[in-house]
């Protein structure tokens, strides 16, 4: 095929064809739709639709199948020219890459694709070449395209190849790279060097030749690292875009993204009847994101679709390399399965890169420096090789950088399992873990005591990223029965868990603890009892207590902070189960901490300012920890107790601007600190503060604004009574169905928490719901059960207000003296939740109680 003098093909020049419409005929005959187009070309749809329709005409096509026809068959006119190999399946996505890379060819002479093996640089420079090529004008690559496939070739013939590619007849006496010097200065070709990463060294050396013949060739590598030349760009070819995460996963919404386009295309020439729908678009997000978007992982997978589901493949996913093994027969050897892309890449290190790429294997996700150090400690890879050896597992593509200047790094998932199971093979691992699990727990406890000052919004933040590491030095420590190192975890994480809402989180991982074995009498263990506590104790008061109590067994011949910690975990765990042991308890405890544990004598002030019966000394116990937490830069826990100070006020009935001041800054020291619950928690004051004011329908505003936040977060107590105060409000506006709903909700977020004045409360107004329902009965149930929870609480820590007496006139009338007597002992003998599931029971039917 021939180029008129405008770059263009006989054929379509004969035709009148334009050069801007023929980049639009060769992205038709990929198969490209119009929007791709417009995104390759940087112009409008609707450019893209006009010159199709003056290519139609020209061209003499019927529609645009035979258009695209007619551009596929001056393609492959066109590679004979080339000389490239015509790809067996469509390239998908990856149109921005293309542009950038085309782009770069016009203005640098050497670009190199990196990246790890299966992500597709091959197929994406055949791409790049081709379309550079097709759409450059007709003196930019007057000597075509030329291909330089390195994949097979053994370090010493590298010379023949590029010798090859180049049309170059080696001459006896004449050394061959001064041949090839010789043909690059009068040649104009794009140069397309394929697979260099097992001959970098020789490729480098032939391609600076090449390049420093002053001629106006250019070449486009292909490597899994670059090749270190002068004037080099090395472009790193990312995976395949992929659904978020958390993003929906319904099939419109999933299908737009290359690496799910891509596994449908494959899928479908698999298994044709495969489509994708809501039932199975949940199994393929998940699957194209554990094979982290790349396109040889994702093509073996759909491959499988013959024998397995999308749902089956990615339980099957542990054992991937198994699984994605067999692909197609005319792939090169290392394509035909994962594990054979990533052995060659393996088998490219050096026996340093290979024992540190083994023990990047410990990692689940990404981690610094430090961590890597920690993990090599004790074993021929010292500190100093370390920096050597990690930027070079990074140039051959097999570490990733996460992110610009965050010093943090990453292995694909397909990657980590490869290293891990070396890991595992070489019999180093158990040493690697426990390297691991120790470099963590130090980092854990570390940033336990930072986060009880100023600096603590940015060490959440640190938490936050490391949790995966966090969560498998915890593991280890179960799994291995270190009991001692599993609770120092615990004792660390327990702020952490608490400030970011990971309740339910923090419940499986200190049940997990308490099977392992009978936790030792030791100040760690007692350390880590006692945080426990404080995690349980706004699900599940009663297990917060019953460890408690477990803990000052333990520390009962221990240290005076051991048993300090103790004590204030019994005093703060009994508040809703034997009040009559807090005020002993903290007393205790604040003596046992003295003036050497400041914050955790204010933690204890903050106790007592909660537990307090006298409500004047509640508040002065609630300055004084606010005053120290301020002082030491706790805004969390100062935020904390100023929302505590609040609540006791409320609950008295004060709703005075002092208390509104409290709320305030402890809204604003909470979010000054990111702490999403102690957010919530003002939110959930200033509700109170409305309704107590008379603005109920700002109140029940402010409840249904942080009740998903609240049960999100796991916090039951808060849950409770936000649903009480729209329950009551429902009722308030004769919507009982809706009030009964919110109301028994209500009493069953707070009843294993233990909040007696709003489980009294709700129990009491659903009593009053069920009244006007015509359940009498069951309202006199109702109020029996709040009577006793009423009387076993703390003179202050019932609800102010007292028993809704005509509301036990009404039932006593409507159901006689004794009926109701026998209900409300019934009512006193259930707990609450048990009290729910009696009620409402069959009546009989009866008047309306007025």
């Amino acid at each position: 095929m021939t180029h008129q003098g405008d770059g263009l093909p006989d054929r379509l020049a004969r035709a009148g064809v334009t050069g801007r419409e023929a980049e639009i005929l060769w992205a038709v005959a990929e198969r490209l739709r119009n929007r791709e187009i417009a995104e390759r070309l940087h112009v409008s749809v609707r450019t893209v639709e006009s010159h199709i329709a003056a290519l139609l005409r020209k061209l003499g096509a019927a529609d645009r199948a035979a258009l695209a026809e007619t551009g596929a068959r001056l393609r492959r006119a066109a590679r004979a020219g080339a000389a490239l190999p015509a790809p067996l399946t469509s390239l998908i996505g990856r149109v921005d890459e293309t542009n950038e890379l085309v782009a770069l060819l016009g203005t640098h002479r050497l670009v190199t694709l990196i990246g790890p093996g299966g992500v597709g640089k091959t197929r994406l420079a055949l791409h790049v070449a081709e379309s550079a090529w097709a759409t450059a004008p007709a003196d930019r690559f007057p000597g075509g395209v030329r291909l330089a496939d390195l994949a097979p070739v053994a370090p010493e013939s590298a010379g023949d190849t590029f010798a090859r590619a180049l049309g170059v007849v080696p001459e006896p006496g004449w050394p061959l790279r001064d041949i090839l010097r010789e043909v690059a200065a009068g040649s104009g070709c794009l140069l397309l060097a394929d697979n260099c990463e097992h001959v970098v060294a020789e490729a480098a050396e032939i391609v600076a030749d090449l390049l420093g013949a002053g001629g106006a060739l250019r070449v486009l590598a292909t490597s899994r690292e670059p090749l270190g030349i002068p004037g080099e760009v090395a472009y790193q070819v990312q995976p395949l875009h992929l659904p978020a995460p958390h993003a929906s996963e319904r099939a419109e919404s999933i299908a737009p993204y290359d690496a799910v386009r891509l596994f449908v295309d494959r899928a479908t020439a698999a298994s044709p009847g495969f489509a994708l729908t809501d039932a199975v678009a949940p199994a393929v997000a998940a699957l194209c994101r554990r094979l982290d978007g790349l396109p040889l992982a994702i093509e073996l997978a759909a491959s499988r679709l013959r024998t397995f589901g999308p749902a089956e493949l990615v339980e099957h996913l542990d054992q991937r390399f198994e699984l994605l093994s067999a692909g197609v027969r005319t792939a090169p050897p290392r394509h035909r399965a994962l594990r054979s892309t990533i052995d060659w890449s393996y088998q490219l290190l050096d026996d340093g890169e290979r024992a540190l790429f083994d023990r990047l294997g410990v990692f689940p996700a990404d981690f610094d420096l430090a961590a890597i150090v920690s993990a090599c400690e004790g074993e021929d890879l010292a500190g100093e090789a370390v920096i050597t050896l990690l930027p070079r597992l990074v140039d051959k593509s097999l570490v990733s950088t996460v992110g610009r200047g965050t010093g943090r790094y990453r292995l694909l998932e397909t990657i980590r399992a490869y290293a891990a199971q070396r890991l595992a093979d070489s019999g180093g691992e158990p040493a690697a873990r426990r390297r691991h699990a120790a470099h963590y727990l130090a980092f854990a406890e570390r940033a336990a005591e930072r986060l009880r000052t100023s600096d603590q919004r940015v060490w959440l933040d640190r938490m936050t990223t490391e949790q995966p590491n966090l969560h498998a030095a915890l593991a280890h420590g179960i799994s291995t029965g270190d009991v001692e190192s599993a609770w120092r975890m615990i004792a660390a994480l327990q702020r952490f868990w608490d400030v970011t809402g990971r309740r339910r989180e923090a419940h499986k991982w200190i049940r997990q603890a308490l099977t392992v074995a009978d936790p030792p009498a030791t100040p760690a263990v007692v350390a880590g009892l006692t945080e426990a506590c404080l995690v349980l104790d706004s699900r599940d008061a009663r297990a917060a207590f019953d460890l408690a109590r477990k803990a000052a067994s333990l520390a009962a011949g221990l240290d005076d902070l051991a048993r300090a910690r103790a004590a204030r975990a019994v005093g703060m765990s009994a508040t809703w189960i034997r009040p009559e042991l807090v005020a002993p308890a903290l007393q205790e405890a604040l003596a046992g901490f003295g003036d050497e544990h400041p914050w955790d004598g204010a933690l204890t002030m903050q106790g007592l300012a909660v537990t307090t019966a006298d409500l004047s000394r509640a508040l002065q116990w609630g300055r004084d920890s606010a005053a120290f937490f301020r002082r030491a830069g706790d805004q969390i826990c100062a935020a904390n107790t100023l929302y505590l100070m609040a609540q006791r006020s409320i609950s008295a009935g004060i709703a005075d601007d002092e208390v509104h001041g409290w709320l305030t800054e402890s809204r604003a020291l909470a979010e000054a600190a990111g702490s999403e619950a102690d957010m919530a928690h003002a939110t959930v004051g200033f509700g109170q503060l409305a309704w107590l004011r008379g603005d109920h329908d700002r109140a029940a505003e402010l409840m249904s604004e942080c009740l998903p936040t609240l049960r999100r977060l796991g916090d039951r107590r808060c849950t409770g009574r936000a649903l009480h105060m729209l329950g009551q409000r429902a009722y308030e506006k004769q919507e009982p169905a809706r009030a009964e709903e919110l109301l028994r909700a209500s009493v069953e977020a707070i009843a294993l928490a233990g909040q007696s004045f709003v489980l009294v409360s709700a129990l009491e107004a659903l009593a009053a719901v069920y009244a006007a329902q015509q359940r009498p009965r069951s309202a006199a149930v109702l109020l029996g059960t709040a009577h006793s929870v009423r009387e076993a609480a703390g003179a202050h820590l019932r609800p102010p207000q007292p028993p809704d007496q005509e509301l036990r006139h009404t039932l006593v009338r409507v159901l006689g003296a004794g009926s109701f007597d026998g209900a409300h002992a019934q009512g006193e003998r259930l707990s609450a939740t048990a009290a729910l599931r009696l009620a409402p029971v069959d009546e009989e039917s009866r008047p309306a109680v007025p």
